[in-house]
């Protein structure tokens, strides 16, 4: 691992763009002191228009010196695994899989990404964004796109091991980091940007001048903002989801609720990943979760259990409250009307979800629109809306106001029919009702 993590860090090195200058000062620090003390300078504010910026932007030989050593050594890893994956030992094929991961976290950010059909009709209310530019201004010479290469052959992978080598879950857990990596990763992730984040404003708080009322930094501070920015630009740069991309969120959605619990928990972790980089994208896989909710007769206990963690989702991912009132017309009284709400773990769950949709659930518009001066700006800024969008436009909003009355509609009906599994009897349930809206205000509080 160490020397594939080597590695990593060489064609980084090789093929990113980074600053390679953060002195506090430009000034000549090689100079004697009697000239020039260093320390002068520390806490010392620098003009923008002063930086100065210095960054290492790759060569024409670092890059072919990075798909050559990129190609001698994954391309060996991937056929040993296509090959031989059920016959090498377990610790053979960790090895192999983590010098393909570490290599690929090194050389996705020269690697465009997949050429595919743009899912259709995903959402009919937002337009799908793209970059018309690629970020890696020198095209590297690899032989084939890497990124479908690493889906086709870890994809494949993955199949394999989980149905025959479900005990290697160390080698399961790090194809799934590689196989969602192909989708997602442009040279950094969002949790690095985090940090990075986290870093440059506890570093504002520590060098603020309080005596100027202006953002004074330190020449540093204003590189690694600068810094920060180009990141986030990179991890922005594309957020269509094609045809590949839905591939890859059904994989990692049925890994999700495979019978092996590291398994499931690795494969969740990923989605919630691809989940909140696509926009919208929590739409190809919510058919699946109603279906299994609504047949839990029929389903393994551990599947619905995977389910409703799924729902659940992370600090990032909640889909309950997505933006979308079809989607909850499904999702909202299959939760109800679980089943399985009888047993102690999965009402937790259940209990889980309820309190975390009161906690983040906010009423949604059902009609979206644009006051006319707003369409007067844009008109004249682009262009004139078309009698087809508009009509467009029209049938979105009538959807939406069918699925909210629906929704509402069914929830009540569901408590009025008694087909509730809940431990407490209709009867009661109606009474509280009732009280809420009763005269006196004691009884409504």
């Amino acid at each position: 691992e160490a020397i594939a993590n080597a590695a990593n860090h060489l064609l980084k090195s090789l093929s990113h763009i980074y600053s390679i200058d953060y002195r506090l000062t430009l000034e000549n620090i090689d100079e004697s002191f009697n000239n020039f003390l260093p320390i002068r300078a520390w806490g010392q504010h620098v003009d923008f228009d002063k930086l100065q910026v210095q960054y290492h932007i790759p060569n024409i030989d670092e890059i072919d010196f990075a798909c050559q050593f990129v190609e001698t050594f994954i391309y060996s890893e991937l056929t040993l695994l296509n090959e031989k994956s059920l016959k090498i030992s377990n610790d053979e094929r960790l090895r192999s899989v983590t010098i393909i991961y570490y290599i690929s976290m090194g050389c996705l950010n020269m690697i465009p990404r997949i050429d595919s059909q743009t899912v259709q009709d995903l959402v009919s209310s937002v337009v799908s964004y793209d970059s018309k530019y690629p970020i890696y201004h020198n095209k590297p010479k690899f032989r084939e796109n890497l990124r479908m290469r690493l889906v086709i052959d870890i994809g494949k992978l993955l199949d394999v091991l989980v149905e025959n080598h479900s005990d290697d879950v160390k080698s399961i857990k790090t194809a799934l980091k590689i196989y969602s990596l192909s989708s997602i990763y442009y040279g950094i992730s969002k949790n690095n940007i985090y940090k990075l984040s986290t870093d440059v404003q506890s570093n504002k708080k520590l060098f603020k001048n309080k005596l100027s009322d202006k953002r004074q930094n330190p020449r540093f501070l204003s590189i690694k903002r600068i810094v920060l920015q180009l990141k986030k630009f990179e991890t922005d740069n594309s957020r269509t989801l094609t045809e590949i991309d839905k591939q890859i969120v059904l994989k990692l959605s049925d890994l999700s609720i495979n019978r092996y619990s590291e398994i499931r928990q690795k494969a969740q972790f990923k989605l919630f990943a691809i989940l909140n980089h696509y926009h919208f994208s929590f739409q190809i896989i919510v058919d699946r979760f109603v279906e299994l909710l609504n047949k839990p007769d029929e389903t393994d206990h551990d599947q619905i259990k995977s389910c409703l963690y799924i729902l659940l989702g992370n600090n990032l991912v909640f889909l309950p409250t997505k933006y979308s009132w079809t989607m909850m017309e499904k999702l909202w009284p299959s939760i109800a009307l679980m089943n399985y709400a009888k047993k102690p773990s999965t009402q937790k769950l259940i209990n889980d979800i309820h309190k975390k949709i009161i906690r983040t659930f906010v009423t949604d518009s059902f009609i979206q629109d644009i006051n006319e001066i707003s369409k007067h700006v844009a008109a004249t800024l682009w262009h004139p809306l078309k009698r087809i969008e508009t009509k467009i436009q029209n049938e979105h909003n009538q959807v939406n106001i069918k699925s909210y009355n629906n929704l509402i509609e069914t929830l009540n009906l569901l408590l009025k029919r008694d087909t509730l599994h809940v431990p407490i009897p209709h009867s009661c349930i109606q009474t509280f009702v009732d009280f809420l809206i009763d005269d006196n205000m004691e009884l409504r509080k």
